[in-house]
């Protein structure tokens, strides 16, 4: 049962998937249009963002077994996260620098199983987990954003950099599903922290009512 309605669930995200690109995208434009150089969050976004290309020209170079470990890992803990959602238990975790990595899960069947395997390649792990933890302590706005920018940086040239068809986490989700959610699911993710850079935490969940209210209505409007 669990299963079948898991397919579902699946077909209606996926059939949602065109009103869902018009209601985000239009909110991610609009905090896109925002971007100031006259407004402090922006600045220390944008220089955290910067400083990312010269630490990861030299740590590649310097210490690339480690670079690519810390890589590894941050793909396999995106993995080990969404599977929790879905109330996979982590059995074993593998991390290693150049021959990858895998996360052993148990749990009820392969329920969510696509979700677990394209994670890493949407999901920024790192810059979320900045914005929660900014929830609960006293960061100061210049270095939250800026730690923000950087593992914003990290991720996007990480998942640009692993995401190829030759990879077994996109041949388990499936070329299909994966053409239709990967896009999607990016721009969600990186457009949730350009709000939250642009208004903190009320941006960012004013993102996602506004972004699904447009979707609703633009839907609504292509059936009238």
């Amino acid at each position: 049962m669990l299963k079948i309605l898991s397919k579902i669930l699946m077909i209606l995200f996926l059939l949602a998937v065109p009103f869902l690109f018009y209601g985000f995208g239009r909110e991610t434009f609009f905090n896109l249009k925002e971007i100031s150089l006259s407004d402090s969050r922006w600045i220390f976004f944008i220089i955290g963002f910067i400083t990312f290309f010269p630490i990861q020209f030299l740590a590649s170079r310097l210490f690339y077994g480690l670079w690519c470990y810390l890589q590894t890992l941050e793909h396999e803990l995106t993995h080990l996260i969404i599977g929790l959602i879905f109330f996979k238990i982590p059995t074993g975790i593998r991390v290693t620098a150049h021959e990858g990595g895998e996360v052993r899960q148990t749990g009820r069947g392969t329920t969510g199983q696509t979700w677990i395997s394209l994670a890493p390649y949407f999901f920024p792990t790192v810059s979320l987990a900045i914005i929660i933890f900014a929830y609960f302590l006293e960061l100061k706005n210049d270095i939250l954003l800026s730690l923000l920018g950087w593992s914003t940086a990290f991720h996007l040239i990480s998942n640009w950099t692993q995401t190829s068809f030759r990879q077994t986490d996109l041949q388990d989700a499936g070329i299909v599903k994966t053409i239709l959610i990967l896009p999607i699911m990016n721009l969600i993710c990186y457009g949730s922290v350009l709000a939250f850079v642009e208004k903190g935490f009320s941006g960012f969940i004013g993102f996602w009512i506004k972004g699904l209210r447009a979707g609703f209505e633009f839907g609504i409007g292509m059936l009238r």
